[in-house]
Parts: structure tokens; sequence; C-alpha cells
């Protein structure tokens, strides 16, 4: 014969059963602990420079009057707040300066010819473009800075020969 479980323990089962009822259902808890860390980059100061394209001066007639020009351009970017300065040599040509750039032929009969040209930093073309790289010059922006090389052949160089291509080659460097 079963036995009835004694009335305490009957009190006990109902107390428990009342007091489950009344408590609301939690889910169970997952306990969790946190850190944090640091990320850190030290960020050097770089920067690129494109390469200029050839600047052309097209067909050059000393006795018009007019000064042959032409224009060539170049990007600089340097990450943000880099000073920087770029400055042209005078050309590989013999006795060229920076301020009166030569350029020769070849194929010129003399062989030894030159054709003088300058460059320039601005349209107006009177700040010549030396090959000073000391100072600032320039504080970067992070983007692409554009420049522009603005050239002129002077009127008048009778002494270069006609039917032959002149040429000259130019460093660009740039400093920061």
């Amino acid at each position: 014969m079963k036995q009835k479980p004694s009335l305490p323990l009957r009190t006990l089962g109902a107390a428990t059963l009342a007091l489950l009822a009344v408590l609301p259902l939690q889910p169970a808890q997952a306990a969790a602990a946190t850190a944090t860390f640091q990320v850190t980059a030290t960020v050097l100061k770089a920067c690129l420079v494109s390469t200029p394209a050839t600047l052309a001066f097209g067909s050059y007639a000393p006795s018009t009057g007019t000064v042959a020009t032409g224009t060539t351009a170049f990007n600089v970017t340097c990450t943000f707040g880099t000073t920087y300065s770029v400055g042209l040599n005078p050309g590989a040509s013999s006795g060229a300066t920076v301020t009166t750039r030569k350029m020769t032929s070849p194929s010129a009969p003399a062989g030894n010819e030159t054709l003088s040209y300058a460059l320039f930093k601005e349209s107006a073309m009177t700040t010549n473009w030396d090959n000073s790289t000391t100072g600032t010059g320039y504080t970067a922006t992070g983007l692409p800075q554009p420049y522009t090389i603005y050239g002129a052949i002077p009127i008048g160089q009778y002494t270069a020969s006609p039917q032959v291509d002149y040429a000259d080659t130019i460093t660009l460097t740039l400093t920061y």
C-alpha cells in the first residue's frame, strides 16, 4: 500500500508550487567578462608625384614675334600636413641654367646647336621654376595637388637649324 506524504511535506510542496506560479520565469543567464584594448598606428610622411607628360611646343618660327608656349602638368600626393617643395633642374643640355634651359638636336648640321627656353610656375610666366628644393613651399592636404609647368621659347632664335627636332630632359625633384 502506498503511503501518503506527511502533512508538512505536502504543505511544503504546495507552497513551492504557489511560489513558482507567482515568480516570473527567467531564462538562464550566461556570465560574461569584457576587456578593452587599443589599436594604434603611426603614419609616416610619404609623397608620390605623377610623371608629367611631354611639354610640346610644336613648331617654332623665330620671326613671328610671338613667344612659343606650352604646358604640362603633374600631381603631388602627400600625407596630410606634410610640407614639401618641387624643383626642376636645368636640364640635360650642356651650359643650361634654370633661367635659360636649352634644347639640343643631335640631327642638327653642326650637332651642337641649341634652342633656349624657360619654365615657369604660373601662366603669367614671371616666376621661373628653379631647382630649389629648400624651404617648405607647399603643405599637403592628403589629396592629389595639381601643378602646371608653363614653358616659353623666346622669339628671335635664328641660330637654330631649321627642320630638325630639338629636345631636352628635365628632372623634377620632390623634397619632403
